[in-house]
């Protein structure tokens, strides 16, 4: 299996290269450490994290769904979205 896992890789990702601050490095290798995993492991989910959260955005207010009693069926939009929609801003309406 763990061939197989570092044969997906070799495939499936891209190698970056990147300088961080003394502080942030020894906050990941410490995390790693206690987790028992890599650190590139580490920022490849704090990387899918933000990607999911601040590049792919979410849609519309009005084109959430939600059931009567229920939880909405998909993530909220942040105060600063629901405000730019609110008001329209226009310069974040040519971005979507």
């Amino acid at each position: 299996m763990r061939v197989r896992r570092h044969f997906d890789i070799l495939i499936h990702m891209k190698s970056i290269s990147l300088s961080v601050s003394e502080q942030d490095y020894d906050a990941f290798r410490k995390a790693a450490q206690s987790q028992e995993r890599p650190i590139a492991s580490l920022i490849r989910e704090a990387m899918a994290a933000y990607r999911a959260e601040r590049l792919e955005g979410r849609g519309r207010l009005e084109e959430i769904v939600v059931l009567t009693g229920h939880a909405p069926l998909a993530p909220l939009p942040s105060r600063e979205e629901l405000y730019d929609e609110a008001f329209d801003a226009p310069d974040d309406e040519e971005r979507r």
